[in-house]
């Protein structure tokens, strides 16, 4: 569902009213470069637990989202391949939860199924974005990265802050719009929509893929 599906009239005419942008005190929009990385957020055994319906996964893994994270895999998984055909390097995080969860490190590792290479990076983490307390901006500046593609979960979260962090180090920030997803359709709605509106651009999977193609032609 696109993100302004859930905005009331009143907000529709808000946001066409300020759609010049930048507005005082916002720092641009950056475009997207040549020289993109993906960065997929979150993608855990205990953050997808079965394919069934959130209420029913939540049995298993209390964090879980369900069918929900898998209909997103279902387009994350051709744009990695997408990104590993354009040899755009694929970080991937994993956030570390405390010792009193009870996750060992099974449930904490990466969901099956991912379209992963040798060269990708796993990066841990501690908090909701993947720069905060880890050394994710300085690999990039050192590669020379300029657009950042955020993917994964949950999108009122780790992708929402991982895009706000990548666009004030200077990033350029993609995301694609089916790739993210989070336990309440409205909250991946508000995370999108506040993403395309300060600090990067949403794009459909197709699009994405298809810019990807593009850098690397």
């Amino acid at each position: 569902m696109h993100e302004r599906a859930f905005l009331a009239a009143s907000d529709r005419e808000a946001l066409a009213a300020t759609a010049e942008k930048p507005l005082p005190g916002l720092t641009p929009r950056r475009e997207p470069g040549d020289v993109p990385v993906v960065l997929a957020i979150d993608l855990q055994r205990h953050l997808f637990g079965d394919d069934v319906p959130i209420e029913q996964s939540v049995a298993g893994y209390r964090t879980s989202m369900g069918a929900v994270a898998y209909r997103a895999l279902e387009h994350i998984e051709p744009l990695l391949e997408a990104a590993h055909d354009a040899d755009v390097p694929v970080v991937y995080t994993r956030v570390i939860p405390g010792a009193k969860s009870g996750l060992g490190p099974e449930d904490i590792d990466l969901v099956d199924g991912l379209d992963r290479s040798e060269d990708d990076l796993v990066l841990d983490k501690s908090y909701s974005s993947a720069f905060y307390g880890t050394d994710l901006a300085s690999r990039l500046i050192r590669r020379g990265v300029d657009t950042v593609v955020v993917l994964g979960c949950s999108a009122s979260g780790c992708v929402r802050s991982t895009a706000l962090d990548a666009a004030q180090l200077g990033f350029a920030v993609v995301t694609p719009r089916e790739c993210v997803f989070d336990r309440v359709q409205a909250s991946t709605a508000v995370a999108l929509l506040d993403i395309d509106e300060r600090y990067g651009h949403v794009w459909a999977t197709d699009e994405v893929r298809a810019y990807l193609a593009e850098v690397a032609a």
